[in-house]
C-alpha cells in the first residue's frame, strides 16, 4: 500500500483500516483459508514500485496492476509464486524481465 502511494489509489477501500479482514480489501480475493489468490488493482492509480512484499502472497494466481503508474523492475521473488498464471503490468514504466 505505502510503495504504491495508497493515498492517492482511485480505491483504497478497507486498505488502511487494521481490523478489516485482508480478504475485505478492494481488489482482494481469497480462497476459502483467506489466502490471497487474486490481487486486481489495475487502472487503480497506483504509483511508485512493485514492493518486495508481494512475493510472500504465495498461493496468489492472478496479479493484475495494469495500466497505472508504477515504475522500476519486477521484484525478484515473482519469479519464486508457483501459483500465478497471470502477471499483468502493462500500461506501466516496469523495466527489466521477469524474474525465473
Amino acid at each position: 500500500y505505502n510503495d504504491a502511494k495508497g493515498q492517492e489509489w482511485t480505491n483504497a477501500t478497507g486498505w488502511i483500516d487494521e481490523f478489516n479482514n485482508h480478504c475485505e480489501w478492494h481488489g482482494v480475493v481469497c480462497n476459502e483459508v483467506d489466502k490471497v489468490i487474486k490481487l486486481m488493482l489495475g487502472n487503480g492509480g497506483l504509483s511508485g514500485r512493485i514492493s518486495d512484499v508481494i512475493s510472500s502472497l504465495t498461493s496468489i494466481e492472478t496479479l493484475d496492476l495494469h495500466d497505472n503508474d508504477l515504475k522500476g523492475s519486477i521484484p525478484s521473488g515473482i519469479g519464486k509464486l508457483a501459483n500465478l498464471s497471470f502477471f499483468i503490468v502493462s500500461y506501466n514504466v516496469i523495466t527489466g524481465t521477469i524474474p525465473d
